[in-house]
């Protein structure tokens, strides 16, 4: 079934898939474009937050089945992007690529990927580039996956 096409808040939406809290859900209500939140902590925004975009329309949600849960790339997802990016990066300095490659093995890799980054800016830099790139791939991905017709481009294609 073709749907009408919505506006999307694309900050809100990237909000949402880069969202790392767990008791935090996100949806997008596919009839108003809105992208809101449910779960522990959700009181804490503001209703003028980006995080919640309330400028798609100010109706609410109609119901459960206009709701699409988003999915944001899990720990896995990141660890996966890393080894990629790793693999893809041409030019790193091959200790810290190192570094990182074993960093990425650990069992909590998290603070050590952390820690190499914060030490290497250019390197830094690069990751979160990349990571980025990836993020939007999933946003489309996603977007295709639910059918969901938008009436603005996403600012980075």
């Amino acid at each position: 079934m073709k749907r009408k096409a919505i506006k999307i808040n694309w900050d809100a939406l990237e909000s949402a898939f880069d969202n790392k809290n767990e008791e935090l859900v996100y949806y997008l209500d596919r009839v108003t474009g809105q992208v809101f939140l449910e779960g522990e902590g959700e009181d804490e925004f503001d209703d003028d937050d980006d995080l919640v975009d309330d400028s798609a329309s100010d109706a609410p949600p109609r119901d459960d089945t206009t709701r699409i849960y988003i999915d944001p790339p899990d720990s896995d997802d990141l660890l996966s992007w890393m080894r990629d990016f790793l693999g893809d990066s041409k030019g790193l300095d091959a200790m810290i690529r190192d570094r990182l490659l074993r960093a990425v093995e650990l069992r909590e890799p998290q603070g050590a990927i952390r820690e190499i980054l914060d030490g290497n800016a250019e390197i830094r830099d690069r990751w979160f580039a990349y990571r980025s790139d990836r993020l939007h791939e999933t946003m489309d991905a996603w977007l295709d996956a639910n059918d969901v017709s938008v009436t603005d481009s996403p600012p980075w294609k």
